[in-house]
């Protein structure tokens, strides 16, 4: 796993499908996600699939978490949100920490079960005394919004601050916020646009958004559109619906420094929809796409 963590994704898979390793639980899991997510092998929902079934069938806690994501998110299977929260609580009487978030998600937006915000919190909770660094984040964020919870800036960035210290992605973006909008700290844009980069070059969809939208409109840094371009196009290529917005626009207005081009442009914005269906979140009516048009000039 140490070529994993130093993300040598290419090094890394061709080690776990050696014979002798690709027989190990854990290496399965991790080539599941590894498929699932482009790391050093093309991305492949189907072969996804079939290591984390594999995983699943030696009992390993957090295959059956991911493949209960699977069945929620309708990747490569037919969405199934009852099977979903099934296998989400098969891995949490496995011991599985990213069960109890996962399944504390699903509790949060009532996919699977009834929406119980006090529920969700309590696995949350659970999750993190476990150890498990998303829980964090999504505890943090309930604390940050005063969402079944007493707003809590500190105890937000506390929160944050432990995971960004275990390299949490979101945790980071969750610090970059705080000092974004100067939420229990100093509002400090410099600071955010730190905060995201570190999270961005870790891979995180969301930051590298966040980057390029401060390289565009020059916010916490010096405005650079080449930049800006460059983190919006390698945030959609990660699965940001937002970045996919923006090369939408890109394409179809011929702005940032690029030609129109129709094609691209269509693209790109059925590429946004599937993930918004993907993600159980309502695509922009008209206006708010004409704000972000004009907001954009």
């Amino acid at each position: 796993m140490e070529l994993y963590k130093q993300q040598k994704y290419k090094e890394a898979a061709a080690c776990f499908l050696k014979a002798d390793a690709s027989r190990d639980p854990q290496v399965q899991n991790r080539l599941g996600y590894m498929y699932l997510n482009g790391q050093g092998v093309p991305k492949d929902a189907k072969s996804a699939f079939e290591w984390y079934t594999r995983a699943s069938q030696q009992n390993y806690p957090d295959a059956f978490s991911n493949l209960g994501r699977m069945y929620e998110q309708g990747r490569y299977v037919k969405r199934d949100d009852k099977k979903a929260a099934a296998l989400q609580q098969k891995a949490i009487d496995l011991g599985s920490s990213a069960g109890m978030n996962n399944l504390g998600h699903m509790y949060d937006r009532g996919i699977g079960v009834s929406q119980d915000t006090n529920k969700a919190i309590d696995y949350y909770v659970k999750a993190v005394e476990k150890g498990n660094t998303d829980a964090l984040c999504r505890l943090g964020i309930k604390y940050k919004e005063g969402d079944g919870v007493p707003q809590d800036y500190a105890n937000a960035k506390m929160l944050f601050d432990k995971g960004a210290e275990h390299g949490d992605t979101c945790c980071v973006s969750g610090l970059s916020d705080l000092y974004y909008d100067g939420l229990g700290v100093p509002k400090n844009r410099t600071y955010a646009f730190k905060y995201s980069m570190i999270a961005a070059k870790m891979d995180d969809a969301g930051a590298q958004y966040d980057v390029a939208r401060s390289y565009h409109y020059g916010i916490g840094v010096k405005q650079d559109l080449k930049e800006a371009f460059r983190w919006y196009r390698t945030a959609a290529d990660n699965g940001s619906p937002e970045a996919m917005d923006i090369l939408t626009d890109t394409y179809l207005l011929g702005k940032l420094g690029q030609k129109k081009d129709e094609i691209k442009g269509k693209v790109w914005e059925k590429r946004a929809k599937d993930e918004r269906s993907m993600r159980r979140e309502k695509d922009p009516d008209p206006e708010q796409v004409q704000a972000r048009r004009m907001l954009e000039d």
